[in-house]
């Protein structure tokens, strides 16, 4: 039986980041991101941190917000309150 806090916190707004490559291959998951970590040397990780804290706030319930960061073009665009279902496109 899942308890009150755990339905809570299930419910909360959620952002998370996602990295597109040149090729158009989307990268989802820590480890495979760890393999290709250099290809963004160039994002300031303060300021990611800070745009997370920033957008966690201004996410609704039981949505998604997204920091899409690509590699082409060195460009980050954000996709605030989108469904789980959402995807990036592969070019920007």
């Amino acid at each position: 039986m899942q308890s009150l806090v755990d339905s809570r916190i299930s419910e909360k707004g959620f952002v998370s980041t996602i990295h597109v490559l040149r090729t158009g291959e989307i990268i989802y998951s820590v480890q495979d991101f760890m393999k290709i970590e250099d290809r963004f040397s160039w994002v300031d990780k303060k300021l990611l941190v800070r745009k997370i804290l920033d957008l966690q706030k201004k996410t609704d319930d039981r949505k998604r917000t997204y920091i899409v960061i690509y590699e082409e073009g060195n460009m980050i665009r954000e996709f605030l309150n989108v469904d789980q279902t959402f995807r990036p496109l592969p070019f920007c």
